[in-house]
């Protein structure tokens, strides 16, 4: 005990942490609740839902949730190994499909759109950028993936006109009927994340958390898929 509050609460100081608390605030925070409100994140649950429906404060929640999504590889956790084991021969049959979707950060008005390179080939995000929709961020996307595979993969994309600035011709092929792969993975992420709902009022209040979010969710997504390489 730690004496009391000015409304006669009793103060508590924890033995771990050295913080001082009162009975039944966020530091009483079970484990068990942790665990739940973990798996929550990567469902179509808006963090005011989660505070609402397990009684934790707003506050407690976004620095929490920011603990959770910073643990997510720079790599995604892909399989990355599967592609560079492969002789470029090889990866010059191996298809990656590019595409981006539309989302917003504070309003509207303010659009991040979400780069996304997909392979089919073992169903999993490679990378992702998240910015404006020009040829400069088209670029980042291409930079974040391994030399070998830019250099010797095929690539499938819409017909932006980005795609034509930053990737050679012969490898490039520009077709809506050959990203059906990453359009119907497109389809299921906006199915689970109620931020990137089209006309939803869970969205992203904070570019960081937008980006971070995401990546986690590419991440966890990663972690499930299946591979046939």
């Amino acid at each position: 005990m730690y004496g009391t509050t000015h409304h006669k609460k009793q103060r508590y100081r924890c033995k771990e942490c050295d913080r001082q608390f009162v009975e039944n605030n966020d530091h009483w925070i079970s484990e068990e609740k942790r665990v739940y409100i973990e798996g929550l994140l990567r469902e179509r649950v808006s963090l005011r839902a989660i505070c609402r429906a397990l009684q934790v404060s707003m506050t407690w929640l976004v620095d929490f949730a920011a603990s959770i999504w910073e643990q997510t590889p720079d790599d995604l956790g892909a399989d990355l190994d599967l592609l560079e084991n492969l002789r470029d021969e090889e990866l010059q049959d191996v298809e990656i499909q590019l595409d981006e979707m539309w989302s917003f950060v504070g309003d509207k008005k303010n659009k991040q759109w979400i780069w996304v390179a997909y392979c089919p080939a073992i169903k999993q995000v490679l990378a992702f950028h998240i910015g404006r929709r020009g040829k400069a961020d088209a670029q980042r996307l291409l930079d974040k993936l391994p030399r070998r595979v830019v250099e010797n993969c095929r690539f499938a994309t819409d017909y932006w006109e980005a795609y034509y600035q930053t990737i050679p011709s012969e490898q490039h092929t520009p077709s809506k009927a050959l990203t059906y792969f990453i359009e119907g993975y497109f389809t299921g992420i906006r199915a689970r994340v109620s931020r990137l709902v089209r006309r939803s009022v869970s969205f992203s209040k904070k570019l960081e958390n937008h980006i971070a979010a995401i990546g986690y969710l590419f991440w966890q997504r990663n972690l499930t898929a299946h591979h046939y390489l």
